[in-house]
């Protein structure tokens, strides 16, 4: 327990090495909230559209928030957005090949840290 609060403190303190990672968090408990959501939805195999993401961050975000950090993180290339072949009105969002691959780091680094 204590290799992990160490780490927790270190990687705050000093930073993600990941790029995507350390944008979701530079956007508080919102951008943090929407990182590992899409993250879950994506390893579960399930889409997931904005206004679930927009209920997931409800509590620490408004709706124009939330769309406009989907927005940036996608024109950052750490989102993608697909647009739904049965209701055009729905947009499903995916994490980036770039997302995935710090989360893959991040959650190596992090699973080996508390052992």
């Amino acid at each position: 327990m204590i290799n992990l609060a160490k780490y927790l403190l270190w990687e705050f303190q000093e930073g993600s090495e990941q790029k995507s990672i350390k944008y979701y968090r530079s956007h508080g408990a919102y951008g943090y909230i929407i990182w590992l959501t899409v993250i879950l939805e994506y390893l579960k195999k399930r889409s997931i559209t904005i206004d679930e993401l927009v209920l997931a961050s409800k509590k620490y975000a408004s709706r124009r928030t939330v769309v406009d950090f989907i927005k940036d993180a996608t024109d950052a290339g750490y989102l993608i957005k697909k647009i739904s072949s049965d209701d055009r009105r729905k947009i499903f969002i995916e994490p980036s090949a770039i997302t995935i691959s710090d989360y893959s780091k991040w959650s190596s680094n992090f699973i080996s840290n508390i052992v």
